[in-house]
C-alpha cells in the first residue's frame, strides 16, 4: 500500500472494501504526515461511519484542527441516530460556540431529531430561533424536522403552528403532522389532518400517508377507523398494490381481535412476501395462537419462501413476552434445522429462554455464539438480573468488558437491576459511577429508577431522596412508585407522602400506588389517613387493576385474571384452588393481608 498524496488517499478509499483496511489506510497516512485538506478529513470521517465506526470517527474528529461544517454535519448526523444523541447536541453547541459555524440546512435536520430523542424541548426551541435569525425558516426538510421535534417532545400547540405558518406543505409535511399525532395517541386528529388533506387537493396521500394513519388505528386499537382507510386504499390502484401497507392492514386487524379479516386479506394478497408472512405469523404469536403460528411456518416453508430472520426472532420475541416455552423452543430447533441462524436470532433465543425462566439454557446459546453484539450481553446479563442471579450478572459483566465489548446504557440498566434484586448497594454504587465518569453514558430516568429501588430496599430512603433532587432528568412514575414501595416496606411516612404528592402531580397515582400509600398508613396505626385514601380513589373512580397470569399447556396460553369466570374450565380450577387453600391452612399457613382493592 503506498500513500504519497492525499488524492492518493482518496483513491485508497474510494476503493476500501471493509474496515480493516480503512484504519490500515488511515494509520498510512498518519504516518506519511500527510497535510490533509478538510475535504479529505471528511472523507475519512464519513468511510468510518459508513462501516458504523463511530468511536473511531470521533477520534479522528477530535483530533481535527477546526473541522469545517462538513465535518460537524457528518458528526452531527452519525450521533442524532446513535445510541447517544445528546452527543450530537453538545457537538452542535460546540460548532456555534468555538468555531461560530452557522450551520446550514443538512445541519439542523439532525440537531432536532437529537433533541427529539432527548425530549431536549427548551435547547430545541432555542435552535428553532437559530434558524429563524439565519433565514432557514422556508426549508421544507427542515420545517418538517422541526414539526416532529415538537410532536415527539409533545408540544402539540408548536408543532400545529409550524404546520400553519408553512405555506409550501408537500406530502412529507403532511404526513409528518399525521405521523406525529398517531404518536401521541389523537388517532382523530390524525384522521382530522388526513380529510384535510385530501380536501385541499394539494397533493395526494402516499405510502407515508396511509402508514401513519394505521399506526395511528394500531395504537388506539380502533378498528372501524382501520377499516375506512382500507376501503380508502381499494379505491386507489397505486395504494391498494402497496405490499408493505397490506402486511400493516394485517398487523393492525389480529392486533384489534379481527383474525378473520386478517386471514382474508392475507389470502387475497397474489404474491406474498416475507413482510406479509411475518405479519400474520407474529400476530397469532401475540395472541397465543400457537399451532396456528406452527402451520403458518410450515405454508411458508412449502410455498417456497425462506423464513427470514425476522420471522424467526419475530416469533421468538412474541414467545418471550407470553412466556411460551414450547413454541421457543421448536422455533429453536425449525431455525437450526432450515440453516437460518444470525447473531438476532441466538439473541432473541436468549432472551425467549430467559423469559419463560429458562436461565440455564440461555447460557447454553450465549456460550455457543461465536458472534456476539451488545444486545447479546444484555439479554444474558438482563437474563440473570430478572432471575435474581446477581453474582452472574456481575461475573458476566467484567467478562464482557475483558472481551472489548462496549457496555452501553441498557447494559448497565439489567446490571444495576440485578444489584437492586440482590440488595448489593455498594456494587450498584460502583456500576453507576462507572457509567458516569468512565463511559460518560448520561444516565436515564430508568437509571434512576433502578438506583432509587437498590437504595429505597436498603432502607437508605434519605439518600434515595437526595439522589432524586440531584437529578438531570426530570423524575417519572417509576421513580416515585419506587420510592413509594420502599417507604411501605421500611414505614416512612414523610417520604412516602412526599413521593405520593409528586406522583399526584403528575396524575401518575393508580389503583396500586394508593393501596400502597393506604398500607403505609395502616402500619403506621394512621387510620383517619387510610380512610383519607379510600375516599380519594373512590371521588375519584380508581381501583386497583387486577392481576393477570399466563401459562402455556399443550401449546395453548391459557390467561387468567383476578375474579374472572370466563375461562371453560373455571370451577375446575377454582375447585383445586380451594383444596390447596385447605391444605395450606393444615400446614398452618396464614396469609399477609394488606388493604387491597381487588376483593
Amino acid at each position: 500500500m503506498t500513500i504519497q498524496t492525499p488524492k492518493s488517499v482518496l483513491a485508497l478509499i474510494e476503493t476500501c472494501t471493509n474496515l480493516q483496511q480503512l484504519k490500515q489506510i488511515h494509520a498510512k497516512s498518519i504516518i506519511s504526515s500527510l497535510s490533509y485538506t478538510q475535504f479529505i478529513i471528511t472523507k475519512i470521517i464519513n468511510s468510518f461511519l459508513s462501516h458504523a465506526c463511530l468511536d473511531y470517527a470521533t477520534q479522528v474528529f477530535n483530533q481535527t484542527q477546526e473541522p469545517d461544517g462538513f465535518i460537524y454535519n457528518a458528526m452531527i448526523r452519525a450521533y442524532s441516530s446513535s445510541q447517544t444523541p445528546c452527543v450530537a447536541i453538545s457537538i452542535y453547541n460546540k460548532m456555534r460556540a468555538c468555531q461560530n459555524i452557522l450551520g446550514d440546512k443538512y445541519t439542523y435536520p439532525f440537531v432536532f431529531k437529537a433533541c427529539a430523542s432527548q425530549f431536549a424541548v427548551e435547547k430545541g426551541k432555542e435552535v428553532h430561533g437559530v434558524i429563524v435569525r439565519i433565514g432557514y425558516e422556508l426549508d421544507g426538510f427542515l420545517q418538517s424536522s422541526l414539526l416532529n421535534f415538537y410532536m415527539v417532545c409533545g408540544e402539540i400547540g408548536n408543532a400545529q403552528q409550524v404546520f400553519d405558518e408553512f405555506d409550501a406543505k408537500d406530502v412529507v409535511f403532511w404526513n409528518a403532522l399525521i405521523t406525529g399525532y398517531a404518536r401521541q395517541g389523537m388517532v382523530l386528529d390524525s384522521f382530522g389532518v388526513f380529510k384535510e388533506m385530501v380536501e385541499v387537493k394539494e397533493v395526494r396521500p402516499n405510502e407515508g400517508t396511509m402508514m401513519g394513519l394505521i399506526v395511528a388505528c394500531i395504537e388506539s386499537k380502533n378498528l372501524k377507523l382501520g377499516r375506512a382507510i382500507h376501503g380508502y386504499m381499494m379505491k386507489d390502484m397505486v395504494l391498494r398494490e402497496g405490499v408493505k401497507l397490506e402486511a400493516a392492514l394485517i398487523n393492525l386487524y389480529v392486533k384489534c381481535g379481527y383474525l378473520d379479516g386478517a386471514r382474508k386479506l392475507f389470502d387475497e394478497i397474489p404474491e406474498k412476501n416475507t413482510v406479509v408472512w411475518n405479519s400474520l405469523i407474529c400476530g397469532y404469536c401475540q395472541i397465543g395462537s400457537l399451532n396456528e403460528v406452527i402451520e403458518l411456518l410450515r405454508e411458508m416453508h412449502l410455498s417456497n419462501l425462506k423464513p427470514d430472520r425476522f420471522t424467526v426472532s419475530g416469533v421468538l420475541s412474541a414467545c418471550a413476552q407470553m412466556g411460551a416455552f414450547n413454541l421457543g423452543n421448536w422455533v429453536h430447533r425449525f431455525a437450526e434445522k432450515k440453516g437460518i441462524w444470525d447473531v438476532f436470532i441466538g439473541t432473541a433465543l436468549i432472551d425467549m429462554y430467559a423469559k419463560c425462566g429458562f436461565i440455564g439454557a440461555a447460557r447454553e446459546v450465549f456460550d455457543q455464539m461465536n458472534e456476539r453484539n451488545v444486545a447479546t450481553w444484555n439479554a444474558i446479563l438482563s437474563g440473570y438480573a430478572s432471575h435474581g442471579q446477581a453474582e452472574s450478572a456481575i461475573e458476566l459483566f467484567s467478562e464482557m468488558r475483558e472481551s472489548g465489548a462496549r457496555p452501553d446504557s441498557i447494559t448497565f440498566l439489567a446490571v444495576l437491576h440485578a444489584c437492586a434484586h440482590s440488595g448489593l448497594v455498594e456494587n450498584g454504587k460502583q456500576y453507576f459511577d462507572l457509567m458516569l465518569k468512565y463511559y460518560k453514558i448520561p444516565p436515564r430516568v430508568e437509571h434512576y429508577g433502578c438506583m432509587v429501588d437498590l437504595l429505597g430496599r436498603a432502607g437508605l430512603l434519605q439518600e434515595a431522596r437526595e439522589l432524586i433532587k440531584m437529578m438531570v432528568v426530570e423524575p417519572n412514575v417509576v421513580v416515585w412508585g419506587a420510592l413509594l414501595s420502599a417507604c411501605s416496606i421500611h414505614g416512612n411516612i414523610e417520604i412516602g407522602e412526599w413521593a405520593a404528592h409528586h406522583m399526584i402531580k403528575l396524575n401518575a397515582m393508580d389503583g396500586g400506588s394508593y393501596v400502597i400509600l393506604a398500607n403505609l398508613y395502616a402500619s403506621a396505626q394512621r387510620f383517619d389517613r387510610v380512610k383519607a385514601v379510600r375516599e380519594m380513589m373512590v371521588e375519584k373512580g380508581i381501583c386497583k387493576s387486577r392481576g393477570c397470569s399466563m401459562i402455556e399447556i399443550g401449546d395453548v396460553v391459557h390467561e387468567f385474571v383476578v375474579a374472572d369466570k370466563m375461562h371453560p374450565r373455571s370451577e375446575e380450577i377454582c375447585s383445586v384452588l380451594d383444596e390447596l387453600s385447605k391444605k395450606l391452612k393444615i400446614a398452618g399457613y396464614v396469609p399477609l393481608l394488606a388493604l387491597d382493592e381487588e376483593g
